[in-house]
């Protein structure tokens, strides 16, 4: 592990946030064609909006001795689109959420219809900000669901199984 990614995982230790840590591979091309094996690593966590509803949560972070890399924030399946003809209210409603109240996060809409909120950032060795943004992510979450609840054609149910 890279020196940005082993502070995360003992940031997350001292916090005593759960993570599940798995490596995924990320081979890219450079302008030659030739393929460059490279890594990130997935925090996989949960976390509970209300009462009855978990969502699965991760942080991606890029695993490169950098000074500074990519990362990635999600919250998944936070509902699923039930009627497709409703999409393009579904999607206008998510972009004024999106320019009005939920700050850098965004929420978007899969090709199966999974709801999903993200956040894009770039970190150097001073993990903080990462943790600060994802325990923030789930307070804008639970913030913005009763807005999300009120979309026709969008299910909240928690899925089982």
């Amino acid at each position: 592990m890279s020196t940005i990614t082993d502070n995360f995982k003992a940031l997350a230790e001292e916090k005593q946030i759960q993570f599940k840590v798995k490596e995924i591979p990320a081979p890219i091309r450079n302008k030659e064609g030739e393929t460059t094996e490279q890594q990130q690593l997935l925090f996989q966590s949960a976390l509970r909006v209300t009462k009855d509803k978990p969502v699965g949560c991760a942080v991606i972070i890029h695993d490169a001795p950098l000074e500074r890399v990519n990362y990635q924030i999600t919250y998944n399946k936070i509902g699923y689109v039930t009627d497709r003809n409703k999409l393009p209210d579904i999607l206008t409603q998510l972009n004024e959420l999106n320019a009005m109240k939920s700050g850098y996060f965004r929420f978007l809409v899969s090709g199966d219809g999974e709801l999903f909120m993200r956040y894009l950032g770039i970190t150097g060795e001073d993990v903080n900000p990462v943790m600060d943004v994802f325990v923030f992510g789930g307070r804008i979450l639970r913030a913005l669901l009763p807005e999300l609840e009120k979309m026709d054609g969008l299910d909240l149910t928690p899925k089982k199984g």
